[in-house]
């Protein structure tokens, strides 16, 4: 058998698939409204908007660190989850910079580093 052969048998196919769809959909019952969804009633995808993105609270920004950094701020916060403190990263950057705001401001900020979880000896 040609590939036009093959080609036209499948279109062949297809179309008499398409007539089966169109009669079975013509004879199909419909649901009673009661069943149908209501038409307000919108189901998203994936888990439900919780957390710092969905919370009008935060807002996402991009900055850029050194590697190492990063990397010893990684550990730094491994070490406190060991421990049963959760603080990410996010936490501890707006600790920091809140921080920093409040030092400008004239507040003393030892007092407020001193509310970021303790240091690790």
């Amino acid at each position: 058998m040609s590939q036009a052969d093959a080609f036209k048998n499948l279109a062949r196919a297809a179309r008499k698939n398409q007539a089966t769809s169109a009669e079975s959909e013509a004879i199909a019952p419909t649901l009673p409204p009661a069943i149908a969804p209501a038409p307000n009633e919108k189901r998203g995808r994936g888990r439900p908007a919780t957390g710092k993105r969905s919370d009008d609270e935060w807002i996402g920004r991009t900055f850029y660190v050194k590697r190492e950094t990063d990397l010893d701020v990684e550990d730094e916060l491994l070490k406190l989850k060991r421990q049963d403190v959760n603080l990410d990263k996010s936490d501890l950057v707006e600790a920091l910079l809140t921080a920093w705001v409040k030092y400008r401001q004239g507040e003393n900020s030892r007092f407020l580093l001193s509310e970021i979880p303790p240091r690790q000896k």
